[in-house]
């Protein structure tokens, strides 16, 4: 058999019959528009997390970037799914509190509100709890027993 036949890790990642496989790399595709606006908007966004109180503002933009860019690559690809779906939510949450922080507690997102970041966090959670109970051990540590 040749090389050349092997499969792509991608399509053992991705079946259409798992709602969740859509889920999860749509949870990652969201990213990239925000890790696109972060470099295209690089002096606006260092001052909108200087305005949140992140400081130093730039180290908090890079490391957001860096994050993001992991969470879009690894969730679209389905690599390290569990880990980066928690990942994920973090992000979410700290995302959350920025525009909390700089805006004010609000809802709808056309008023400058957190439900979006809200459902992306939430949705990242399921992500990773489904990664997690689809590893063939208990939490993907220790091997099942045969009986169980």
């Amino acid at each position: 058999m040749s090389d050349f036949t092997h499969k792509s890790d991608f399509s053992a990642n991705f079946d259409v019959r798992r709602p969740m496989d859509a889920v999860r790399v749509l949870c990652g595709l969201f990213y990239v528009p925000h890790v696109i606006g972060k470099i295209t908007g690089y002096a606006g966004t260092v001052a909108f997390f200087a305005k949140a109180g992140f400081q130093p503002p730039a180290f908090f933009v890079l490391l957001a970037m860096v994050m993001e860019a992991a969470c879009a690559v690894g969730l679209i690809l389905g690599i390290g799914t569990k880990y980066l779906g928690v990942v994920s939510a973090g992000l979410m949450a700290v995302a959350a509190y920025a525009i909390v922080a700089t805006r004010g507690l609000g809802w709808f997102w056309a008023g400058g509100g957190i439900e979006y970041l809200v459902f992306w966090g939430v949705m990242s959670l399921a992500v990773a709890a489904d990664a997690w109970q689809r590893e063939p051990g208990l939490f993907g540590f220790f091997a099942r027993p045969a009986h169980a």
